[in-house]
């Protein structure tokens, strides 16, 4: 399986999927088509042949359409059989607590994942 590497734009993050299990989702997510822009993400997930996964998310922000498909994808890696360990890494600007609250919710709807959630500041390090 190849890795799947997509760069960012204006209204989509830079996606980062080794076939390894290191996922990785930064920038921001406001697609005029989110169906278009996640498909081929949840395909390469299904596909996904990793027994434990680091699933990285630095997000802006993201769109309402944007988040259901973002949840969708999300549930699709935990669903996964062959995927034993899932470890969901939810980092957020320490001053935006909607984003940490959307980092909860989505970790609410997962089952085996351990999910850790990582304040940044305005230079995207983590507060300790």
């Amino acid at each position: 399986m190849d890795d799947l590497i997509i760069n960012e734009t204006v209204s989509t993050p830079k996606i980062e999927f080794r076939s390894l299990g290191l996922l990785t989702i930064r920038g921001k997510s406001l697609p005029e088509d989110p169906k278009r822009f996640f498909n081929p993400l949840l395909q390469w997930v299904k596909d996904l042949n990793a027994e434990k996964v680091d699933l990285e998310l630095f997000l802006e922000y993201v769109n309402t359409s944007s988040s259901k498909n973002l949840l969708e994808l999300i549930k699709s890696i935990d669903k996964n059989p062959k995927i034993k360990y899932l470890n969901f890494y939810w980092h957020y600007d320490i001053d935006d607590l909607g984003m940490l609250e959307f980092g909860e919710l989505i970790a609410s709807n997962l089952r085996k994942a351990k999910a850790k959630y990582i304040a940044l500041d305005e230079n995207e390090n983590p507060i300790l």
